[in-house]
């Protein structure tokens, strides 16, 4: 066993010798899980490169949990790592990493860094490093009123991470931009209802001919199309007498609607007769499931235009169904 274990020793040895790294046990760990560091170097500028290496060793048949990471407030980190080799009685994998600091001058601590095994109590951990941050500039004369750059010295390195944007001035313009909005709606709005209040309003008898003109058309095949048409024509002519002469219709029944039609305009009292058979037809279609014929439908249509046309309040102008309802 001794031999194989020096033959696997000598065999990493050579691989180094051939351009390698080379392996920082020269005997078989006495530990089933060996960490080792190496840093260098150990005092740099900020943002200067500080590279250390992690050699990690474990026993055959042990698997670990290994993620080498540091404080990302601390340093910039980049990480390559080789692939696991034999090496005496198990495996040998180098991890670099790395650093760039980010913060001083001043001292930077790297916490220990530890492999564990997976589900068991076994781990390796390395010491603490502290890494030591100087400034790029050289040092002041003394007795200086001012300070003096000598020789190649460079500036001092500026902050790694740009500083954030203050976010008031976007806001603030935001709530301009909402403002601005808000007003021109609000001016869209009133300049609306000025033309509206401008408009003419439209009389009942032109809009009552223009449902009535629409109506002619309706389909009126099935039980439920032909109460439908009755329906809609019995309301355009309430409607209209409702505006045009203040009676209450749409809410009434045939009979209360007569009898208030009693007390009512002389113009409309004149046509009371033409009304009742117009309303008395169309309670027949809904409430009696009256069927009449398709003329009695036109006659009943015809019945309400010429009521409208009688009644108009320019009444004294000759005007037809057709007319009033362009």
């Amino acid at each position: 066993m001794k031999t194989v274990r020096l033959l696997v020793a000598s065999l990493a040895l050579v691989v180094a010798a051939c351009g390698g790294p080379v392996a920082p046990w020269t005997a078989v760990p006495v530990v089933a899980i060996d960490l080792r560091i190496a840093v260098a170097p150990s005092k740099v500028a900020l943002l200067q490169p500080v590279e250390v290496t992690l050699d990690l060793f474990v026993r055959k048949g042990i698997e670990v949990e290994w993620a080498p990471t540091v404080a990302k407030d601390d340093f910039l980190m980049t990480t390559s790592e080789r692939p696991a080799v034999p090496l005496f009685d198990g495996t040998w994998r180098r991890t670099t990493l790395q650093l760039k600091p980010v913060r001083g001058p001043g001292e930077l601590l790297l916490p220990p860094f530890v492999a564990k095994q997976k589900g068991g109590e076994l781990a390796a951990s390395t010491p603490e490093q502290r890494i030591e941050v100087v400034t790029s500039l050289p040092d002041a004369p003394a007795n200086a009123d001012l300070p003096t750059l000598v020789g190649d010295a460079v500036e001092p390195v500026g902050a790694p991470f740009p500083t954030p944007l203050r976010p008031w001035p976007w806001v603030l313009g935001g709530v301009a931009l909402l403002a601005l909005g808000g007003a021109f709606w609000w001016w869209r709005g009133r300049r609306a209802e000025v033309q509206h209040a401008h408009e003419v309003a439209l009389p009942p008898h032109v809009r009552a001919l223009r449902e009535l003109q629409r109506l002619q058309g309706s389909p009126r095949a099935t039980r439920a199309e032909i109460e439908r048409f009755y329906v809609d024509v019995s309301t355009v002519l309430r409607v209209y007498l409702e505006e045009r002469f203040a009676l209450r219709a749409p809410e009434r029944t045939t009979e209360e609607f007569l009898r208030e039609l009693e007390g009512g305009d002389a113009l409309a009292l004149g046509h009371r007769d033409e009304l009742e058979r117009f309303l008395s037809q169309c309670d027949l279609v809904k409430f009696a499931a009256f069927a009449p014929s398709d003329a009695a439908h036109l006659a009943t249509w015809q019945l309400a235009v010429g009521f409208v046309e009688a009644t108009r309040s320019d009444a004294s102008a000759p005007a037809t169904a057709t007319e009033g309802g362009a």
